[in-house]
């Protein structure tokens, strides 16, 4: 009202007074919103996907007590069966002790329709846990719905299958994971997921022998629709951590990730050619900046009819605050990322993408100092080639 109050006033050309208006992002609608206080104070780390019937689930943290990353967190889920306009209540779909459960990463089964998550439960902090699978430490679990998302099975502790001895945190994505269209495995179920093993340090002022924790990125694999999981069988280069993987035309999966430790602002990148068994050299994409955050990379369309294919990447693009939340596209299997489109020039962290029936993308982002997870719908024609890129 202050601006109209000066164009009325003569104090403001009305040009000036509309192009301001026009400058303002419109608000995007509210997904998931804390109230600052028990049991619903704070809502972090979104997930969607879209099922095989076209209903979007949205996942994310129920923070009940607090903003912190451990305590009594429960996975709460929406329904939206119509593009999002309108959501279902939320729904506990994973409460386990009053511990922490979360990092959901769905999977659509695209023949039967199941939809598995695979998300990970904690009863320290992170810089307290311990490998092995005891109560100190982190434990992986599977949980499905087989009616379109109403109702979740009872989860299951698949810990011993794709956790080493050794390893003490483990993460799911965050994000999702997806069943293989290609050769070779095209079928298997790939979760991204990173771990943490501890490894000798400097020694001390003192001399006396020290440790350090080190992160690495990788995948989890199922070749029987999620009754068993195995890991990777290497990794991503250490100082990486939160990652998703999508993959190539050509049946290779790449696996994209957030720095932890190494010093770049770059977003790291490395190729699996064996579904995930394996991974190559870890390089890093120098046109996708970021302020050490969760992004999100997703599979849009398939090359057909001469068309090349889409890929989508979702992050804060900074090199410094967790803002400027930036949409981009590839149409050269992420060697290039040349049409972007800013969802979000404010504060913005982590984020997750999905693609609906209709081509349409659908994200989910975090804002407003992580007071409440934000919603929109953009139309693939709305991304704008960037200066300076080629297509």
């Amino acid at each position: 009202m202050k601006h109209l109050s000066l164009a009325l006033l003569g104090l403001l050309p009305l040009a000036a007074f509309a192009a301001t208006q026009a400058a303002e992002p419109a608000r995007d609608a509210d997904l998931f919103v804390g109230t600052g206080k028990s049991p619903t104070h704070t809502y972090r780390i979104p997930s969607m996907c879209v099922t095989k019937k076209g209903t979007i689930l949205a996942f994310a943290e129920l923070r009940k007590n607090g903003w912190g990353d451990s305590g009594d967190i429960d996975t709460v889920v929406k329904r939206s069966e119509n593009g999002g306009k309108t959501w279902s209540a939320e729904k506990v779909m994973l409460d386990i002790d009053k511990y922490t459960i979360g990092n959901a990463c769905p999977i659509v089964d695209p023949t039967t329709g199941r939809i598995t998550v695979v998300a990970v439960w904690n009863r320290v902090h992170e810089y307290s846990t311990k490998p092995g699978y005891g109560d100190d430490t982190r434990l992986v679990y599977t949980t499905y719905s087989d009616n379109d998302g109403k109702t979740w099975s009872k989860p299951q502790n698949i810990s011993e299958q794709v956790k080493q001895p050794n390893w003490a945190w483990m993460a799911t994505g965050p994000g999702a994971g997806f069943v293989k269209k290609l050769p070779p495995n095209a079928g298997r179920y790939i979760i991204p997921v990173n771990h943490s093993e501890f490894e000798e340090g400097k020694p001390d002022k003192d001399g006396k022998p020290t440790t350090r924790t080190v992160y690495y990125a990788h995948a989890l694999y199922s070749d029987d629709s999620g009754k068993t999981w195995k890991s990777s069988k290497s990794f991503a280069a250490k100082h990486t951590n939160e990652c998703e993987i999508v993959e190539l035309s050509n049946g290779d999966l790449m696996l994209n990730m957030r720095n932890h430790g190494s010093g770049k602002r770059r977003r790291a990148v490395a190729v699996s050619k064996d579904a995930g068994d394996s991974w190559g050299e870890t390089t890093w994409d120098m046109s996708l900046p970021e302020s050490q955050c969760m992004g999100s990379i997703m599979r849009h369309s398939w090359p057909s009819g001469g068309n090349p294919g889409l890929i989508l990447f979702c992050n804060p693009a900074s090199t410094g605050k967790r803002e400027n939340l930036t949409l981009r596209s590839s149409a050269d299997d992420g060697k290039t990322w040349s049409k972007s489109l800013v969802i979000q020039p404010a504060q913005a962290a982590y984020s997750h993408l999905a693609v609906l029936k209709d081509g349409t993308i659908a994200v989910a982002y975090e804002t407003d100092d992580y007071k409440r997870i934000a919603f929109r719908t953009v139309k693939p024609s709305e991304l704008r080639q960037e200066p300076g890129r080629t297509k």
